[in-house]
């Protein structure tokens, strides 16, 4: 559909009339002006920035360059526009916009003229509107899936730390578990600790052998662990002594009578070994 713009008599006693360059720098901003608002590029650069109805975004630059004149003509011209009234400008650093005032009167032959200028306004207001109802309700959605694969992660990783965690406690359970037989094996090697501790006890080897892998056993499942030997040995004396004497007191006193003749009786027992193989690591 070809375009076109009117032009009016008065133009023709207006200052712009006399000077065709000038004239022609007037039109081309008349023609460039945006009739939609929307996103345009900034003259011939690939900066783009939002405009609205009747707005061209350019540079001084680039219209030295494109009408052929050095900046400060191109600067007097656009102040003598917004001096009577054509034009208005902004700026936004090395970006000047310039707007053309009654847009509306040049725009008969566009595909957007006259007062179809303000309902294509609205028509785009609410367009963007609904635009951007539909990319917030997508943000909050992707919000949300986000949120959600956080949340999924976060118990992910604690799930593998509680597991990693277990394992870790177990292997350290299975290490303390293995010592524990390895003391147990120790002590039944060594004669010299356990007829120490016979002495101390007054029992027979035989006694404790007995005991000891029930002493084990009961530290295990317990998981009273012992960090040397040489605890492990002074705790499974007095377990043994406690033990034995639970033993001896259940068993009947068949010989036993009143005022009977005791042979040991008031007889003080020797000397206790000192260490009871204690010492022995």
């Amino acid at each position: 559909m070809p375009r076109w713009m009117p032009v009016y008599e008065d133009d023709m006693t207006h200052w712009l009339w006399d000077n065709a360059q000038r004239y022609q720098w007037w039109l081309e901003i008349r023609f460039r002006a945006a009739k939609t608002p929307g996103m345009r590029y900034v003259g011939d650069t690939n900066i783009r920035i939002r405009v609205t109805y009747g707005e061209w975004p350019v540079t001084i630059a680039y219209l030295g360059t494109r009408w052929h004149a050095d900046e400060r003509a191109v600067i007097s011209f656009l102040e003598a526009l917004e001096e009577d009234g054509l034009i208005t400008r902004r700026k936004n650093g090395l970006v000047t916009v310039i707007s053309v005032c009654g847009f509306e009167k040049y725009c008969f032959g566009m595909p957007n003229d006259g007062a179809a200028i303000q309902s294509a306004n609205i028509e785009n207001d609410s367009q963007e509107a609904a635009q951007q109802f539909v990319q917030n309700d997508m943000d909050e959605e992707a919000r949300s899936v986000t949120q959600r694969e956080t949340e999924s992660g976060t118990r992910n990783k604690t799930r593998t730390y509680l597991h990693k965690r277990k394992e870790i406690k177990e292997l350290l359970i299975d290490g303390k578990r293995e010592r524990e037989k390895d003391f147990l094996e120790k002590l039944k090697k060594s004669e010299s600790t356990l007829e120490g501790m016979a002495m101390s006890l007054h029992c027979e080897l035989s006694d404790l052998l007995a005991v000891a892998d029930d002493f084990s056993n009961a530290t295990i499942t317990t998981e009273d662990w012992h960090p040397t030997f040489s605890a492990f040995k002074k705790h499974f004396l007095n377990w043994a002594r406690m033990r034995i004497k639970k033993s001896k007191d259940e068993v009947p006193q068949k010989n036993k009578s009143a005022g009977g003749y005791q042979p040991n009786a008031g007889r003080r027992r020797g000397p206790v070994t000192p260490d009871c193989g204690l010492n022995e690591d």
